[in-house]
């Protein structure tokens, strides 16, 4: 497995100063991206190692901030992950929990109540709620008529 070397971005003055001290490589350019795919460039040149980058604003260390946000990131990127792939291989048990509670007359609401969903997603399978009321409502009168 290739070592790793470690260069540093450093934002100053308007342009980014990318500094690899081992091999004694400096690349400058305004925008960081460019900056890091020439030095990179450079890099592979002299050596198969791979750049790890460290981050600087006029000088001042930063990169344990950055580390910390990437990896908060990560995490929520991951979290996402997992969550939607279990959103969707739930979903079909979900929605025909949902298109059962509506062939019952479950309003809604009651829905939303029972299932802890948002009322919108439930007036999907059981119509407006305030028109389920209504259907209820004439149910009941004619049934206890």
């Amino acid at each position: 497995m290739p070592t790793e070397t470690t260069s540093i971005a450093n934002l100053a003055n308007e342009e980014w100063t990318v500094t690899n001290a081992a091999h004694d490589v400096v690349t400058v350019d305004l925008w960081l991206d460019v900056a890091l795919r020439r030095h990179r460039a450079e890099l592979a040149t002299i050596t198969a190692e791979l750049v790890a980058v460290s981050y600087q604003l006029n000088g001042v260390d930063i990169d344990g901030d950055v580390c910390a946000v990437r990896s908060v990131l990560d995490w929520l990127h991951e979290a996402y992950r997992v969550a939607k792939t279990y959103d969707v291989t739930t979903r079909p048990e979900r929605y025909a929990l949902l298109q059962r509670l509506a062939d019952s007359r479950v309003m809604p609401s009651e829905m939303a109540v029972m299932v802890g969903i948002d009322v919108s997603i439930a007036e999907r399978f059981a119509g407006a709620d305030d028109e389920a009321r209504i259907a209820r409502s004439i149910l009941h009168r004619l049934k206890t008529a």
